[in-house]
Parts: C-alpha cells; sequence; structure tokens
C-alpha cells in the first residue's frame, strides 16, 4: 500500500534462488520460497505495480530444478493478469563466466538464453545484475546484451557491493562499439561526471580505471611516448580528446626508459 500511495508504477522484489539462500537465509524449502515469493508478486499486481524479480545468487542456484520453473509460475501470471514481470539475474558473487561451453548456473549465455526459451521471457523483460569479483563484470554484462537480456544494471564508476558494480561508462563505450555509432550521445559528459565525483565527493578514483583515470591514457613507456609525439593514432586507443574532452598525455618518470 505504501508504494502505491507514492504513486511508484514498478518496485524491485527480491526473490532469492540458491539453496545458501533459501534454506540458510529465509530458512525454507523450495517449495515454500516459492509460494511465497508468488505471493507477494501477487500483491503487486492487484495493486497495479509492475513486479521486477530480483533473482538474487542465480549463479550458484539450481537452474532447470528451481530457476525454470520459477520463471513459467511468473510468465504464467504475467499472462493471466496481462500485467509484465520483469526478471532480474542477479550475480550476485561475481560467478558467472561467459566461456564458451560453461555449465550452468555459471555460464551466463546459458542463463539468459535458458530464460528466454525455456521459461519465455521477453527480452524486454529481462536484465542482467553483475558484480566484478572477479574482473568479469563487463564482458558478462556485455555477453548477457548479446544473448537477449535488453538491460544490464550498472552504477556510476562502478561503485557498488565489494568490488563494485559495471561501471556506467564502461557500458556506454561497450554499447558505441557493438552499435558501431554515438549519435545522440555525448561522451564528454563521462569526463565531467568523474570530474564531479572527485571534486564534489571526494571521491578517489584509482588512477588506471579505464576512461576516467587521471592516468588511463598517460604513456610513459619510452617506446610509446616516441610513437605518441609521432602520431597520436600510434598509441591512444581512440581520439580521446574529441570523444571524452581528455587529450592524451605523456609523461617521463623513474620507469620511461629511452625511446
Amino acid at each position: 500500500n505504501l508504494v502505491k500511495q507514492m504513486g511508484i508504477k514498478e518496485t524491485g522484489i527480491l526473490v532469492p534462488c540458491s539453496d545458501y539462500h533459501i534454506f540458510k537465509k529465509l530458512n525454507l524449502g523450495r517449495k515454500q520460497a516459492i509460494e511465497m515469493y508468488i505471493s507477494i508478486v501477487k500483491l503487486a499486481l492487484e495493486n497495479g505495480i509492475i513486479p521486477r524479480c530480483h533473482f538474487e545468487d542465480i549463479t550458484r542456484a539450481d537452474f532447470y530444478g528451481f530457476v525454470v520453473p520459477f520463471a513459467n509460475e511468473l510468465m504464467k501470471l504475467s499472462r493471466q493478469t496481462k500485467m509484465p514481470i520483469k526478471i532480474r539475474a542477479c550475480d550476485t558473487l561475481g560467478l558467472g563466466v561467459s566461456y564458451p561451453g560453461a555449465a550452468l548456473p555459471r555460464c551466463v549465455q546459458g542463463i539468459i538464453y535458458g530464460l528466454r526459451h525455456y521459461a519465455e521471457v521477453p527480452s524486454e523483460w529481462l536484465e542482467w545484475h553483475g558484480h566484478n569479483d572477479f574482473y568479469k563484470v563487463v564482458t558478462n554484462s556485455t555477453t548477457a546484451w548479446l544473448y537477449g537480456a535488453s538491460a544490464v544494471n550498472t552504477s556510476l564508476l562502478g561503485i557498488g557491493e565489494r568490488t563494485g558494480n559495471c561501471p556506467l561508462e564502461a557500458m556506454v563505450i561497450e554499447y558505441t562499439q557493438l552499435r558501431g555509432t554515438t549519435k545522440n550521445m555525448k561522451l564528454e559528459v563521462i569526463t565531467k561526471i568523474a570530474n564531479y565525483f572527485e571534486r564534489e565527493i571526494k571521491y578517489q578514483i584509482p588512477s588506471r580505471t579505464p576512461f576516467v583515470g587521471d592516468a588511463f591514457n598517460k604513456t610513459r613507456a619510452g617506446i610509446h611516448a616516441d610513437g605518441i609525439l609521432k602520431d597520436e593514432e600510434i598509441y591512444n586507443i581512440f581520439d580521446t580528446e574529441r570523444i571524452l574532452n581528455k587529450p592524451v598525455v605523456v609523461t617521463v618518470g623513474s620507469h620511461s626508459g629511452l625511446a
């Protein structure tokens, strides 16, 4: 009722999927968990609120024994009520991998494919939520996109629990590479955001962070410096000054060596 009174049209509902969460955190069995989740989803639908079900810890869940049957129940409920029920596939501990032939539940493409084809979740209702515990958050998010998730969750500068979530700026650049265009996009805003965080919030961005770190397009190696001075395209990843308003920089330090 509170959500409805606030005029919120869509709300997230946590629905942990792994046995770790179901048995150890919620002290329930699988059947009890699904019944409880469904009852909460029904309550949202009855109040005209679109539920977004957060399939927590999906990369440690029994995919065909729990995830798919539960998703099928949600899609059945969606058809009955003629309201969308969105699914957020949460790689809570960053365990997802995108290697070809990887087994479920860790296989990102297998998760997205399975939800699309065995639970018939429309792409527009499906999103990926990743963590960066194993340095795979960008690759996994991109893989989820490519296999049918319409959205990936991100945060500015990747700020999030433990090692962080997927950086918004990383996925913006990834999107431009996938689509081959920056039409209607102002990528220099990425630099403005980073500057704002450092100046106003006093947030310290690690210097080697791609696209936003102070050193991301600074060249120190002598051979690289020589190339940059001859033609910037030799060692700059792209026209960082035009695209991000960050000119390439050559610095000399104790590790520079000779060209």
